[in-house]
């Protein structure tokens, strides 16, 4: 059976740094890998409750959604799972960005760093690419 999943994530602005984080070694999809909070819509939900949610549980802030930067698709034939991951660009609003469970570091650093780092998830690897040109056009 086809199985079809939809996630959104947010580029997380707080002055001129955006918000990181990184899964535990013990993660058995990504360990050790780089990427930005959010996380799988639930059936019914819109795309911006969706984000505001999952940045909420996966880091506790609070965020205002500004616009869609990028947009990738993963398809896994062998599964027959299709994964969409929307990415927003977004503002901090309140909260402390704490660590959730699965994640081993947690920072917020200048986007064109993001770039020279290692492990990136490929979300995030697509994402931040395309926020780097956006934010210096």
């Amino acid at each position: 059976m086809e199985k079809f999943k939809i996630s959104t994530y947010a580029i997380v602005e707080n002055g001129n740094k955006i918000l990181v984080l990184q899964k535990k070694s013990e993660d058995a999809f990504s360990a050790d890998k780089w990427f930005l909070p959010g996380g799988e819509m639930k059936f019914g939900e819109d795309t911006i409750d969706s984000l505001k949610r999952t940045v909420k549980e996966c880091c506790g802030i609070e965020i205002e959604v500004l616009s869609p930067i990028e947009v990738s698709v993963d398809i896994n034939e062998e599964k027959q799972e299709q994964n969409v991951a929307i990415t927003y660009i977004c503002e901090y609003k309140s909260g402390q960005a704490t660590k959730p469970k699965n994640v081993k570091d947690l920072k917020w650093l200048e986007p064109k760093k993001v770039v020279d780092m290692e492990e990136l998830d490929p979300v995030l690897e697509k994402s931040i690419y395309t926020y780097n040109e956006f934010i210096s056009a």
